[in-house]
């Protein structure tokens, strides 16, 4: 399925009424990739040239079970994973756009200035697309199915 790219408030609404403003749900999993690397010949393109964050979240709750986030030309991710004796529930999220960039926060009513004052997982990116992921759920992992 091809993913829904969010340019107007319209589509974030869309996102997040679709997702239930992330309530009871989770981070599954999360890929990161850089667009640097070390070729054959060991010569390092030692440029972040892609960027892109993809977070799979589950809910209970939603219209859908499990969705893929996608941000590209990441700027900013904060992740706080939960102490082992807190549970990792999403109560509420936000996704706006400030400016030119995408916020997206585990929290509600985020603002801009929270980034500097939080320890909660948040990301800022200049674009954001998301697709539900309908044939995925459970524990066993999508992107790395041997750990």
């Amino acid at each position: 399925m091809d993913f829904y790219e969010i340019n107007t408030d319209y589509d974030v609404e869309q996102l997040m009424d679709n997702f239930v403003f992330f309530h009871d749900s989770c981070i599954k999993e999360i890929v990161y990739i850089s667009g640097g690397y070390v070729d054959e010949n060991r010569a390092m393109n030692p440029v972040d040239s892609v960027k892109s964050l993809i977070i799979i979240f589950q809910s209970q709750v939603a219209k859908y079970r499990t969705i893929e986030l996608k941000f590209e030309g990441v700027v900013q991710m904060n992740l706080v994973p939960k102490a082992d004796d807190y549970d990792n529930i999403i109560y509420d999220a936000t996704l706006i756009r400030n400016n030119e960039l995408y916020y997206w926060a585990e929290w509600g009513n985020f603002k801009v200035e929270d980034p500097n004052n939080s320890s909660g997982t948040w990301i800022s990116a200049s674009k954001v697309s998301w697709r539900p992921i309908e044939w995925e759920n459970g524990e066993y992992p999508i992107y790395f199915p041997t750990l």
